[in-house]
Order: structure tokens, then C-alpha cells, then sequence
């Protein structure tokens, strides 16, 4: 008789557990290997946020208006003033309001509108402008030419003191960063507050950055000092999916009086 081959049951039963081993080791090693890269693509994008609104903060801190930083909500919020342009004046009327004043400039090719301010040393007189004071009550206009040219001012105003380096600026209205539970905020178009309301009411909010861990927004203002410019140090930590990204960064102020 011709004899007939085949699998015992229990052959059968070890190579079904056999393969279901193999099969589970291969699952977990594609698994383990696609969680990496969406753990390590969630980091980065949280990086790529945060780093991204950091910079943008730190330039636009760079360039403020100097002694124009106010810090306010427990350290969650920065308020300043930015520079729209500035120069060298060769006279301006500080013993008699007067509603223009000459000054250099360079290769100007646009016309430069805001609030004028000469030698700004005490936040207090810059958030409530007055006349006489460091900065005037209306705009000025500093006009497109090179060498000399005559700054008008949209009102008389006499200011207070003479910048040591006869230095003077055009500036817009206050700006401010603030946490809101999970999002940083910029606001503009608000006004000057003689009290610092922080963070501010009416104008314009916009989104900067959001997934934020609540209260983790820091700022930290250091005046300048005769041997070193102001300095801004800013840190906050996001979080997404179980990711965390925590960030540190410190901005100069170069603008001096």
C-alpha cells in the first residue's frame, strides 16, 4: 500500500505559534520604528514653532524704543515701544515749543510718520506723553532726502532734554506679548496707558503660538547699565501628544538714549 504523508496536529499547532511570534516581533519593530518617527516629527515641529515665535519676539525686542519695556501678569507679558526710524537732529527746541527741527539723515527714498521722542530715560513720561516732554503728543514726519532736511512736527512741543549723542526717534504706538492660557498673543493698536494694563484691552489680537503649557511664558527685563545694553531673557514650554519642548532665548535691546 502506498503510504501517505501529511502534518500532525501538533506539528501544525507550533508552526501557527511559531509564526504568530515571528509575526508579533515584526509588528513591534515596524511599530517601535513609525512611533519614533512621529515622536521625533512632533518635536521637531514643536521647535520649529517655538523657535519661530521666539525670534520673532527677540527682533522686534532688538530694535525697541530704549527704557520702553514693561514687564507685567506675573512675567507672562512684555509691553515696548517700537522704532520706526531714527537719526541725528541739529537742533531741537527745548526752551520754547516749536513745531519743527532740523536733522541729518541718510539716503531716505520713504517718508517715516510717527510719535518723536529725544533722550527717553523714564518709562513713566514715555507711556504718558505730555508737552513740554521726551516725547511729543502727535506725529512728526521725517521726510525722504539726504544730508539736512527739516522734521515737522503735527503740533508745538518743546521737549525736555538734549540726548548726549543728539540722537532722536520715530516711533509707533506701544505693542505688547502676552500668555493667554495656551496661546501667546500679540497686541497692537491699543494706545498708550499711563498704568501698565497687561495683558491690554481693545486694539488688535493676533495668535503667535499656541499648545503652551499654562503659565510656562517667562519674561525677565534687566535695565541697561554704563556698561552693557538692556537685555530681555524669554522662555516657555510647549507641549503636543505627550511631547514637551521647552525654549530659552535672550534678546538684546540695542537701541540707547
Amino acid at each position: 500500500m502506498r503510504r501517505e504523508a501529511g502534518f500532525t496536529l501538533i506539528e501544525l499547532v507550533m508552526v501557527i505559534v511559531i509564526a504568530s511570534v515571528l509575526g508579533l516581533g515584526v509588528v513591534t519593530f515596524i511599530r517601535h520604528g513609525v512611533q519614533g518617527y512621529v515622536d521625533t516629527a512632533e518635536r521637531q515641529q514643536l521647535a520649529m514653532a517655538g523657535t519661530s515665535a521666539a525670534e520673532k519676539i527677540s527682533r522686534q525686542l532688538r530694535d525697541a524704543l530704549p527704557n520702553s519695556i514693561r514687564i507685567g501678569s506675573g512675567g507672562r507679558c512684555i509691553e515696548f515701544i517700537p522704532v520706526l526710524a531714527g537719526s541725528e537732529y541739529l537742533s531741537i527746541p527745548v526752551t520754547a515749543a516749536a513745531s519743527s527741527f532740523e536733522a541729518v539723515t541718510g539716503a531716505r527714498t520713504s517718508v517715516v510718520v510717527g510719535r518723536v521722542v529725544v533722550y527717553p530715560i523714564s518709562v513713566s513720561a514715555l507711556y504718558a506723553p505730555s508737552n513740554p516732554g521726551a516725547m511729543t503728543t502727535v506725529n512728526g514726519t521725517l521726510p525722504v532726502g539726504t544730508g539736512q532736511v527739516t522734521v515737522t512736527l503735527g503740533a508745538a512741543h518743546q521737549f525736555t532734554l538734549e540726548s548726549p549723542t543728539r540722537r532722536f526717534y520715530l516711533v509707533d504706538t506701544p505693542r505688547a506679548y502676552c500668555q493667554v492660557g495656551s496661546v501667546l498673543y500679540r497686541y497692537s493698536g491699543y494706545g498708550f496707558n499711563a498704568t501698565a494694563t497687561l495683558p491690554p484691552t481693545g486694539g488688535t489680537r493676533t495668535r503667535v503660538l499656541d499648545q503652551l503649557v499654562a503659565n510656562s511664558v517667562t519674561f525677565d527685563y534687566l535695565p541697561a547699565t554704563l556698561v552693557r545694553n538692556a537685555v530681555v531673557n524669554l522662555g516657555f514650554q510647549l507641549t503636543d501628544g505627550g511631547e514637551t519642548f521647552n525654549l530659552q532665548q535672550q534678546a538684546v535691546v540695542r537701541n540707547v538714549p
